[in-house]
Parts: C-alpha cells; structure tokens; sequence
C-alpha cells in the first residue's frame, strides 16, 4: 500500500490532514523538523509514521519519499525563495515516483505572480504531478498564531486592510478537504478557491471577538508601511512580513472578498462560521499578563 507524506503534520493544517486521512484508513507519513517533538505530538496516534524532513537538507528526501505515492504539500512561511528553499524537493519527489500532490496556495494566486505560491504551483505543473490545488482564504487560525499576541495581550486587531472584506476559512476544514482530495477520486489537476461561506471585515471580526471574548477587541488600521516596521519590531522575521504585507495589501484592494462553494461542495456541509472558530479557540485569546501598546 503506498504511503501519504505529510509535510507541515503539526501545523495549523497539516495536523488536521494527518488526523483525517487517519479516519480514512490511509498510510500516513508526517514529517517534522524534530523527531522527539514529532513522535510526542502524534502520540496518540500511534499508526502514523512521524519522519524527520527539512526543505533545506537534502539528504532528509530519500527516507521521506521512500514509497510514497502522494504528498500534501504546504509552504513554510519562512521559506520565501521557492526555486532554492522548494524546487529542489520537488524535483526529488518526481524522481522517487511521487505522481500526485495536493498543494495548499493562495486565493488569487493566478493574478500575483510576486507570491511564494505562484512559483510553487508553476513548479508542479511544469514537472508534471497530477496535482491539486488548494486555493484558501485567509485562515481564521492566523489569528490564534500569527496575530495571537496583538489579541491576547493588546486587544487589538493590527493589520492594513482598511475597509477589505475578507472570506475567512477554519483551517479544519481546509485539513478535511486536502484529505478528501488525498483519497476520493475526482480532484486530480483541479484547483479549487476555498472560502468561508460570508465575507468580513475586520471591523466585523472585532466586534464577533468582543462579543465571545466579552472584552473590546479594538481594530487598529495601520498603513503598510508601519505595519511592516512594527511587524518586525515586535519580532516577526523580514521575508514573512514582507509576504504578508503584500497579501494584506491585496485584501485592502479587495482580492479576499469573494466567497465560494468550492469547499461546501468537496465537505458536502457548510464551511465552520468565524463565530464558532472563535468560541472554539477561546483559551487562546486569554490575556495573561497586562501589556501596554507599543
């Protein structure tokens, strides 16, 4: 039986693809940066082969692709030179026989060819995987990760995006419906755009927070330019927040607005509401320690 590789299994994704495909009776290959790390997070599932994988070590390839015909394949965040940091797993992934790939990209990405994503997605075709692509909105769970701080620590929503709608997406589901497309027959070289079922702005988000949270979550709305510079101060690393501050420049011009069925139609339910991720996720927002604005 031949095996699925997991890459990012203890993401924000790749967890819930790995726990679905679980569910499903698949072979399953997670790879992680660290084995110990790994073998503890999948502890309670037993049947999964957790395996020690780098984009950037070669040498971790062999054993990760060792009879494995399929791979969910997300982008690491840090890595924003995809002809050095991906290509080159790719290619060993064509030589080792992988035929399918399922890619988790970017709404949109067709008309941005200045994302990480465009070039990954190009890559795969012109190598020729049958392929999957996973075209998602902005992940709800960005905000219990990425901007978790801002939330928990700041009350405060600090992104540029003025007025931009944007069709927000639980990544659980994004997990089920990379699965679907991993195990059920016809989703090879189809590219769907996944969206929640309703278009927010984040002065809409603000006000669901406040009320599950039952604090004020205030809307900051800063230009580019300082949240780049106050990104950075506060910690995130240069490449990330130069993606970022692209991708939420789009979303101001209104690129994350559009809202499909494309997920409803692989789940064959009703996308999970930004209300419910929030009272889901509540613990995370919890404020633990006082901290002024910068």
């Amino acid at each position: 039986m031949s095996t699925i590789l997991v890459i990012g299994s203890t993401g924000n994704i790749g967890s819930f693809v790995v726990k679905e495909l679980i569910k499903r009776g698949a072979s399953v290959k997670a790879a992680v940066t660290n084995s110990d790390r790994g073998k503890t997070f999948f502890s309670d599932l037993p049947e999964v082969e957790v395996i020690t994988f780098d984009f950037l070590s070669p040498s971790t390839y062999k054993d990760s692709l060792k009879n494995v015909k399929k791979v969910f394949l997300v982008r690491p965040p840090q890595l924003a030179h995809p002809k050095q940091d991906i290509l080159p797993f790719l290619q060993a992934a064509k030589s080792a026989g992988v035929e399918h790939i399922v890619f988790v990209s970017l709404i949109g990405v067709e008309k941005n060819p200045v994302v990480p994503h465009h070039k990954i997605e190009k890559y795969i075709m012109e190598l020729g995987f049958h392929y999957t692509f996973l075209r998602p909105s902005f992940f709800m769970q960005n905000l219990n990760t990425t901007h978790r701080e801002d939330i928990a620590l700041r009350n405060e929503l600090f992104v540029p995006v003025g007025k931009g709608k944007t069709s927000f997406i639980d990544t659980r589901d994004i997990g089920e419906a990379a699965a679907i497309c991993l195990t059920e027959p016809g989703h090879v070289n189809r590219k769907y755009d996944l969206t929640g079922s309703e278009a927010l702005t984040y002065e809409d988000i603000a006000l669901i927070m406040s009320k599950v949270l039952k604090r004020r979550i205030e809307y900051k709305n800063p230009n580019v330019f300082t949240f780049r510079k106050v990104s950075m101060k506060r910690g995130m690393p240069k490449d990330f927040v130069n993606v970022m501050s692209i991708l939420y420049t789009m979303t101001k011009w209104g690129t994350a607005r559009l809202v499909t069925n494309d997920l409803e139609a692989i789940l064959n339910r009703p996308p999970i509401q930004f209300e419910q991720y929030v009272k889901d996720y509540k613990q995370e927002f919890v404020i633990e320690t006082q901290h002024e604005p910068d």
